[in-house]
Protein backbone atom coordinates (compact mmCIF):
# COMPACT_ATOMS: atom_id res chain seq x y z
CA UNK A 1 0.00 0.00 0.00
CA UNK A 2 2.79 2.43 0.85
CA UNK A 3 4.67 1.49 -2.33
CA UNK A 4 1.60 2.41 -4.37
CA UNK A 5 1.35 5.79 -2.62
CA UNK A 6 5.03 6.50 -3.30
CA UNK A 7 4.68 5.50 -6.97
CA UNK A 8 1.61 7.70 -7.33
CA UNK A 9 3.43 10.65 -5.73
CA UNK A 10 6.43 10.19 -8.05
CA UNK A 11 4.11 10.11 -11.05
CA UNK A 12 2.55 13.38 -9.95
CA UNK A 13 5.97 15.01 -9.53
CA UNK A 14 6.99 13.90 -13.02
CA UNK A 15 3.73 15.20 -14.48
CA UNK A 16 4.17 18.63 -12.88
CA UNK A 17 7.78 18.73 -14.07
CA UNK A 18 6.71 18.15 -17.67
CA UNK A 19 3.90 20.73 -17.31
CA UNK A 20 6.42 23.30 -16.14
CA UNK A 21 8.64 22.80 -19.17
CA UNK A 22 5.71 23.03 -21.59
CA UNK A 23 5.65 26.83 -21.34
CA UNK A 24 9.31 27.23 -22.30
CA UNK A 25 11.47 24.16 -22.76
CA UNK A 26 14.70 25.95 -23.71
CA UNK A 27 17.93 23.98 -23.79
CA UNK A 28 17.59 20.17 -23.94
CA UNK A 29 20.02 17.31 -24.32
CA UNK A 30 19.64 14.05 -26.20
CA UNK A 31 16.59 15.42 -28.02
CA UNK A 32 15.87 16.33 -31.62
CA UNK A 33 13.71 19.39 -30.88
CA UNK A 34 12.98 22.08 -28.34
CA UNK A 35 11.05 25.32 -28.20
CA UNK A 36 11.13 28.77 -26.59
CA UNK A 37 8.14 30.92 -25.72
CA UNK A 38 7.87 34.64 -26.56
CA UNK A 39 5.45 36.56 -24.33
CA UNK A 40 4.27 39.79 -25.96
CA UNK A 41 2.73 42.75 -24.13
CA UNK A 42 1.07 45.88 -25.47
CA UNK A 43 -0.73 48.80 -23.85
CA UNK A 44 -3.95 49.48 -25.73
CA UNK A 45 -4.74 53.19 -25.79
CA UNK A 46 -7.98 54.95 -26.55
CA UNK A 47 -7.93 56.89 -29.82
CA UNK A 48 -10.17 59.81 -30.73
CA UNK A 49 -10.37 62.01 -33.82
CA UNK A 50 -12.78 64.45 -35.48
CA UNK A 51 -12.12 65.42 -39.09
CA UNK A 52 -13.67 68.39 -40.87
CA UNK A 53 -13.69 68.02 -44.64
CA UNK A 54 -15.25 69.30 -47.86
CA UNK A 55 -18.85 68.25 -48.41
CA UNK A 56 -19.76 66.95 -51.87
CA UNK A 57 -21.75 70.13 -52.52
CA UNK A 58 -19.83 72.50 -50.28
CA UNK A 59 -17.02 75.02 -50.40
CA UNK A 60 -13.48 73.68 -50.11
CA UNK A 61 -12.24 72.91 -46.60
CA UNK A 62 -8.48 73.20 -46.12
CA UNK A 63 -6.31 71.54 -43.48
CA UNK A 64 -4.34 68.39 -42.82
CA UNK A 65 -6.10 65.28 -41.58
CA UNK A 66 -5.39 64.63 -37.90
CA UNK A 67 -4.15 68.18 -37.28
CA UNK A 68 -7.34 69.52 -35.70
CA UNK A 69 -6.88 72.76 -37.66
CA UNK A 70 -9.11 73.43 -40.67
CA UNK A 71 -10.31 76.43 -42.64
CA UNK A 72 -12.94 77.52 -45.14
CA UNK A 73 -13.15 80.72 -47.18
CA UNK A 74 -16.64 82.03 -47.89
CA UNK A 75 -15.20 84.53 -50.35
CA UNK A 76 -16.44 88.08 -50.92
CA UNK A 77 -19.69 88.72 -49.04
CA UNK A 78 -21.78 91.79 -48.31
CA UNK A 79 -25.05 92.88 -46.72
CA UNK A 80 -26.75 93.49 -50.08
CA UNK A 81 -26.12 90.08 -51.60
CA UNK A 82 -24.32 91.56 -54.58
CA UNK A 83 -21.45 89.83 -56.34
CA UNK A 84 -20.39 86.20 -56.19
CA UNK A 85 -19.00 84.43 -53.07
CA UNK A 86 -16.77 81.34 -53.17
CA UNK A 87 -17.85 78.30 -55.20
CA UNK A 88 -20.65 76.31 -53.50
CA UNK A 89 -21.45 79.11 -51.05
CA UNK A 90 -25.17 79.92 -51.11
CA UNK A 91 -26.51 83.40 -50.37
CA UNK A 92 -30.01 84.14 -49.14
CA UNK A 93 -31.80 87.33 -48.14
CA UNK A 94 -32.64 87.39 -44.43
CA UNK A 95 -33.90 90.04 -42.05
CA UNK A 96 -31.26 92.75 -41.81
CA UNK A 97 -28.94 91.51 -44.54
CA UNK A 98 -27.75 88.38 -46.33
CA UNK A 99 -26.85 84.92 -45.10
CA UNK A 100 -23.99 83.00 -46.75
CA UNK A 101 -23.88 79.25 -46.08
CA UNK A 102 -22.16 76.05 -47.17
CA UNK A 103 -22.28 72.43 -45.98
CA UNK A 104 -19.27 70.74 -44.38
CA UNK A 105 -18.61 67.15 -43.36
CA UNK A 106 -17.68 65.97 -39.86
CA UNK A 107 -16.30 62.46 -39.46
CA UNK A 108 -16.04 60.99 -35.96
CA UNK A 109 -13.53 58.22 -35.22
CA UNK A 110 -12.84 56.63 -31.85
CA UNK A 111 -11.65 53.31 -30.44
CA UNK A 112 -11.07 51.57 -27.11
CA UNK A 113 -13.77 53.33 -25.11
CA UNK A 114 -16.39 51.71 -22.90
CA UNK A 115 -19.10 53.86 -24.44
CA UNK A 116 -20.53 52.96 -27.85
CA UNK A 117 -21.59 56.49 -28.83
CA UNK A 118 -19.94 59.90 -28.74
CA UNK A 119 -21.21 63.45 -28.36
CA UNK A 120 -20.24 66.25 -30.73
CA UNK A 121 -20.65 69.83 -29.58
CA UNK A 122 -19.83 73.23 -31.04
CA UNK A 123 -19.12 76.70 -29.73
CA UNK A 124 -17.53 79.98 -30.72
CA UNK A 125 -14.96 81.42 -28.30
CA UNK A 126 -16.50 84.34 -26.39
CA UNK A 127 -13.85 86.83 -27.48
CA UNK A 128 -14.37 85.79 -31.10
CA UNK A 129 -18.14 86.24 -31.11
CA UNK A 130 -18.30 89.85 -29.97
CA UNK A 131 -19.08 92.98 -31.95
CA UNK A 132 -19.00 92.79 -35.76
CA UNK A 133 -17.58 89.26 -35.61
CA UNK A 134 -20.89 88.00 -34.19
CA UNK A 135 -21.78 86.96 -37.71
CA UNK A 136 -20.90 83.23 -37.58
CA UNK A 137 -23.74 80.76 -38.02
CA UNK A 138 -23.90 76.95 -37.71
CA UNK A 139 -26.67 74.37 -37.90
CA UNK A 140 -28.12 71.14 -39.25
CA UNK A 141 -29.57 72.80 -42.37
CA UNK A 142 -28.96 75.82 -44.57
CA UNK A 143 -31.58 77.72 -42.55
CA UNK A 144 -29.15 78.86 -39.85
CA UNK A 145 -30.14 82.48 -39.30
CA UNK A 146 -31.41 81.68 -35.80
CA UNK A 147 -28.63 83.51 -34.01
CA UNK A 148 -25.00 83.56 -33.03
CA UNK A 149 -23.16 80.53 -31.71
CA UNK A 150 -22.91 79.90 -27.97
CA UNK A 151 -19.70 80.70 -26.13
CA UNK A 152 -19.79 77.33 -24.34
CA UNK A 153 -19.90 73.89 -25.91
CA UNK A 154 -23.43 72.93 -26.92
CA UNK A 155 -24.31 69.43 -28.11
CA UNK A 156 -25.33 69.04 -31.74
CA UNK A 157 -25.43 65.22 -31.73
CA UNK A 158 -25.30 62.98 -28.63
CA UNK A 159 -25.43 59.59 -30.38
CA UNK A 160 -22.54 59.56 -32.85
CA UNK A 161 -21.19 56.12 -33.74
CA UNK A 162 -17.59 55.36 -34.69
CA UNK A 163 -16.95 56.33 -38.32
CA UNK A 164 -20.21 58.24 -38.64
CA UNK A 165 -20.25 61.05 -41.21
CA UNK A 166 -22.32 64.11 -40.31
CA UNK A 167 -23.34 67.02 -42.51
CA UNK A 168 -23.44 70.46 -40.90
CA UNK A 169 -23.96 73.92 -42.36
CA UNK A 170 -21.74 76.86 -41.56
CA UNK A 171 -21.83 80.44 -42.69
CA UNK A 172 -21.99 84.12 -41.96
CA UNK A 173 -24.75 86.67 -41.67
CA UNK A 174 -23.70 90.01 -43.10
CA UNK A 175 -25.78 92.99 -42.01
CA UNK A 176 -26.84 95.68 -44.47
CA UNK A 177 -26.34 98.36 -41.80
CA UNK A 178 -23.65 101.02 -41.71
CA UNK A 179 -21.64 102.56 -38.91
CA UNK A 180 -18.33 101.89 -37.19
CA UNK A 181 -19.34 98.43 -35.94
CA UNK A 182 -20.40 97.30 -39.42
CA UNK A 183 -17.45 98.44 -41.48
CA UNK A 184 -16.22 96.19 -44.25
CA UNK A 185 -13.03 94.18 -43.93
CA UNK A 186 -11.63 90.74 -43.28
CA UNK A 187 -13.48 88.80 -40.60
CA UNK A 188 -12.22 85.63 -38.91
CA UNK A 189 -14.77 83.38 -37.21
CA UNK A 190 -13.69 80.30 -35.25
CA UNK A 191 -16.03 77.37 -34.76
CA UNK A 192 -14.77 74.82 -32.23
CA UNK A 193 -16.16 71.30 -32.67
CA UNK A 194 -15.57 68.93 -29.74
CA UNK A 195 -16.04 65.16 -29.65
CA UNK A 196 -16.44 63.39 -26.30
CA UNK A 197 -16.80 59.69 -25.52
CA UNK A 198 -17.88 58.41 -22.07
Amino acid sequence: MNIRKVSYAMALVAMFAFAGTAAAQGTVFDSTSTFSNLAMTATVQTALNLEISTHASGAAVTGTAGSGAFGINLGNVNGLGLGTPSTNVTKAAVTGGFLYTTPITLTASYSGFAGAVATISVHQPAADGAGPVAMAREGASADIDAGTLPATATSINAAVTNGQVITRYVGAKVLNANGSTNQAGLRTMNLVYTISVP
